[in-house]
């Protein structure tokens, strides 16, 4: 996946397309010069966290 910002969000932030852990695709919002890699753990995280037993997924 391209390492570039993409246009649309707000100043010091860059749109990145990831795959989450279940094959899922999607686009998050992260700081600006963020690495495609660092975004990718960042979903995976949050994917993780949202999934946990008696979190708030909804």
């Amino acid at each position: 996946m391209p390492e570039e910002s993409t246009p649309g969000g707000p100043l010091g932030t860059a749109m990145r397309k990831v795959t989450f852990p279940d094959g899922s695709r999607g686009i998050i919002l992260v700081k600006a010069g963020t690495s495609q890699e660092d975004a990718d753990a960042l979903a995976a995280r949050v994917w993780a966290e949202r999934s946990e037993p008696g979190s708030s997924g909804e």
